[in-house]
């Protein structure tokens, strides 16, 4: 998270806007288990996944993003941005095929998500372009994040989830507290890079990854415990991100996933 230091007050619409697409996770969340329990499939192959294939993809995608970011910082930035973006309208299409199936209604009509697909990918590309509007791409990358992570914390195993999200969690804090990106990319390239990979609130600018991180922690609660678990997951991220907000104020920049994933595992740990 980077600090804006505007007035306090503004903490509360922060925490507002955080909590809204979680609150959205659990639904989306209850949609997948839902399919699944009726013996739909969300399309994801999760069979064969470990602990050891959760660290290998991580650091797979990691050295591989960090090298890209070394050689050419916008470009790479920018088709993360659209990469995500797409998986995440992919997402919502799968969210919403199952929902279809679930409710019994008739294939054919599926076909209504046609234009829904169609805005996803149009509005991917334009944000891309850099022709979307400020505020339509700050929807679309929080819709992706939370469609996204949804998807993952409720298909893939809870072990996987785990390994991934802590892993995640101390990648973001020893990044931001050796200011490794900035010095492996330059300053200039830093600002540029982030201006598009975060999102502005009223006091901070939180990451894409964030969103994705929340998500995907609160539909992995979902899977194990049940609502009310996701509900405890989901306070104690609010909290973890009220911390993190206010050290943020008085240090300009803290890593955003630590202390609100270190949080909201705690649930989860206890009901394994």
């Amino acid at each position: 998270m980077l600090s804006e230091k505007p007035p306090a007050r503004g903490v509360l619409k922060d925490l507002v806007f955080l909590a809204i697409p979680l609150a959205a996770t659990v639904l989306a969340g209850v949609i997948v288990l839902s399919g699944r329990a009726a013996g739909f499939s969300t399309g994801v192959a999760t069979g064969g996944v470990d602990v050891v294939t959760a660290l290998a993809t991580s650091c797979v995608l990691i050295f591989g993003v960090l090298y890209g970011l070394k050689h050419h910082p916008r470009r790479i930035a920018n088709l993360l941005v659209l990469t995500f973006t797409l998986v995440g309208t992919i997402s919502g299409l799968v969210l919403l095929k199952i929902l279809f199936e679930a409710s019994g209604v008739f294939p054919a009509l599926f076909l209504l998500a046609i234009p829904l697909g169609y805005l996803g990918v149009r509005w991917s590309f334009l944000a891309y372009l850099g022709s979307l509007s400020r505020r339509r791409t700050s929807f679309l990358l929080v819709a992706s994040s939370t469609l996204l992570g949804t998807l993952i914390g409720a298909s893939f195993p809870a072990v996987f989830t785990m390994v991934f999200l802590a892993g995640l969690a101390i990648m973001d804090f020893l990044v931001v507290e050796t200011d490794f990106l900035a010095r492996l990319i330059g300053s200039r390239n830093y600002d540029s890079v982030t201006s598009v990979t975060t999102l502005p609130l009223e006091t901070s600018f939180v990451g894409i990854g964030d969103f994705l991180a929340y998500s995907m922690l609160v539909a992995m609660s979902l899977q194990l415990i049940g609502i009310y678990g996701a509900i405890e997951t989901i306070v104690l991220i609010l909290v973890g991100a009220l911390v993190t907000l206010q050290i943020t104020r008085m240090r300009s920049k803290t890593a955003g996933l630590l202390i609100p994933v270190g949080l909201g595992l705690i649930p989860v740990i206890l009901a394994l």
